[in-house]
């Protein structure tokens, strides 16, 4: 089978891109209505909202991974019985977060260092989100399965029109309603993706297809998660570090500086998400030169992509605090954490890709390595010792220091791998 490299990794780009573009337009409006403590307060909510969506997203991208395995190993039927499994899956697990979410939002805010005004901001913003958390497992869930049938532009589209009644309501609700407005926005944004999306879908419930293939889509969906997630847990060891060494302003800072960095973060998963079918596939059907060829494609993309946002940081220095009408003193640490962040783009970009072609083909012990030890090691012990060294810059220093140390120690693993065999 020849895969279109266009056909899948342009419409996956301009989708992850469309996402991004979700929390661009609520920071615009939420620096408008609520100031640095309505921006510090979507930064401290965030993990939670990413979680909910990671969720959704790490169990589709579980799904398709092994659909598109079965598939090119010419097991079609197996393949549609785990399809199905994936929807079912989504549901469950999107219960599931509801009530986790809904219970534990306050308590984990605190635990951020959330307070004053940003918590009681944050906690308005979080809570309506957790309420509608099944809704957004399905539709980030449901865009990637439905890429995966090869129905990419459908997916785009889709996300799109999520995009625009997400900014219809926005313009609508944010004035009167402040925080509770912007993300009743994103809730029903997501059940429009996730009704459209099940209506492109041809399914039956396969209980049987829930019971034998469940354990391997959570198996293949803790990578893609984690990579999804990753940049949230970061955001939450980094607010806490800034909130002590600068208090609402620096947080405030990190929030304007995070819209730009997620946008190239969507655009990097975005390249990753639309080679991995083809990857998936090609190596159930051991088809090695069309896998080869889709990598490629994707470093000459992900260099494109790094090049371009380093030389648009002196752009964004000057206009993103412009945008988003924040306080001089945030102005003054957000353009030092563009100066400084700008080094981790290329490095990001490695990192994503390389999780990426290991959990499409199925390698869970490199994908999970090398997905986790950013947020559970690198970033904590990176942030500790350079704010120890440096103060104020090293909240910055520690993003490309950690990447870095991420690449470093992927040869490593890969000889503790080969030593293991």
């Amino acid at each position: 089978m020849k895969f279109d490299l266009k056909k899948y990794i342009l419409p996956s780009v301009v989708s992850m891109i469309l996402v991004g573009t979700y929390t661009n337009i609520d920071g615009l409006f939420i620096g408008a209505v609520a100031g640095d403590a309505g921006l510090a307060a979507i930064n401290f909510a965030w993990p939670i909202v990413a979680f909910i969506t990671s969720v959704g997203t790490g169990i589709g991208m579980g799904g398709a991974v092994m659909v598109n395995h079965l598939r090119g190993q010419n097991n079609t039927a197996a393949g549609e019985s785990a399809k199905s499994a994936g929807v079912l899956l989504l549901a469950l697990a999107g219960i599931a977060v509801t009530v986790l979410a809904a219970a534990a939002c306050r308590p984990l805010l605190i635990l951020m260092g959330a307070e004053g005004e940003a918590l009681r901001y944050a906690e308005n913003y979080s809570l309506v989100v957790s309420l509608g958390a099944l809704l957004q497992v399905l539709g980030a869930g449901m865009v990637v399965l439905l890429r995966n049938e090869g129905k990419t532009v459908h997916a785009m589209l889709y996300t799109l029109a999520g995009l625009v009644v997400h900014i219809v309501l926005d313009f609508l609700l944010v004035k009167r309603y402040s925080l509770y407005g912007v993300a009743f926005s994103t809730v029903v944004s997501q059940l429009v993706v996730a009704v459209l999306c099940l209506a492109s879908f041809r399914m039956r419930p396969d209980v049987p297809g829930l019971r034998t293939y469940a354990g391997g889509i959570i198996q293949a969906s803790t990578a893609p998660f984690g990579l999804n997630f990753v940049p949230s847990a970061v955001l939450l060891f980094t607010n806490a570090f800034a909130m002590k060494a600068g208090g609402t302003e620096m947080v405030s800072a990190y929030a304007v500086m995070s819209y730009a960095v997620y946008t190239y973060d969507y655009l990097c998963q975005g390249v990753c998400d639309g080679i991995q079918p083809i990857i998936s596939y090609c190596h159930g059907a051991k088809d090695v030169a069309q896998q080869k060829r889709a990598v490629k494609t994707a470093v000459c993309i992900l260099a494109i992509a790094a090049g371009g946002f380093i030389a648009l940081t002196p752009a964004l220095m000057r206009l993103m605090p412009r945008i988003f009408l924040v306080s001089g003193k945030t102005e003054g640490f957000l353009q030092r954490g563009f100066l400084i962040y700008g080094f981790s783009y290329p490095l990001k970009a490695l990192v994503k890709l390389v999780c990426a072609y290991y959990y499409s083909v199925k390698d869970h012990w490199i994908s999970n390595l090398l997905t986790y030890l950013d947020p559970l090691i690198f970033t904590p012990l990176t942030l500790w010792l350079l704010t120890s060294a440096v103060g104020e810059n090293g909240i910055w220093m520690s993003l490309p220091v950690s990447q870095a140390a991420i690449l470093l120690a992927f040869p490593v693993i890969l000889l503790v791998r080969k030593g293991k065999k």
